[in-house]
């Protein structure tokens, strides 16, 4: 739990620009993205943090929010655009619709995902993808000894 705390109170605030098309339409969109005062409470196996999220300049995330471990279904590792992709395929685009679907972060982000039973997806982004594969380790171990169910999703 010291690791995923340590790690992700490093990030700080990640700029990005999203390049995306699908059958219907074509975009580029500015997000901003930052993550603070992250606690990994080993007693309670819970994650706290506060998110905040832009959109071309736009807040349209501001929230507290918690995870259970315990309540985890699953957790991966990837490259941001093979996970959009892959939830776009579990939210039922067809096998046309993902031909066309096209997600592309510059610069390249990766992802720690993490699924629960309430079909909510809370993930943490990365720049730097040895930073994210230890913290996708160390969520993964976390789970684990916290009773969830750390299989990929």
């Amino acid at each position: 739990m010291q690791v995923i705390q340590k790690e992700l109170n490093s990030v700080g605030k990640l700029n990005f620009i999203v390049h995306s098309s699908n059958a219907d339409e074509v975009g580029t969109s500015r997000y901003s993205v930052l993550l603070t005062k992250l606690v990994a409470d080993p007693s309670t196996c819970t994650i706290h943090y506060h998110w905040w999220r832009s959109i071309a300049g736009n807040v349209v995330d501001d929230d507290d929010v918690s995870i259970g471990l315990h309540d985890v279904l699953g957790v991966l590792t990837m490259p941001s655009d093979q996970y959009f992709k892959k939830a776009a395929e579990e939210e039922g685009a067809t096998p046309d619709e993902l031909k066309s679907f096209y997600e592309n972060f510059d610069p390249p982000l990766f992802v720690v995902a993490m699924k629960t039973a309430a079909d909510d997806a809370n993930g943490f982004s990365f720049t730097d993808q040895k930073q994210a594969s230890r913290v996708g380790e160390a969520v993964t171990q976390a789970v684990k000894l916290c009773g969830g169910k750390p299989d990929p999703f």
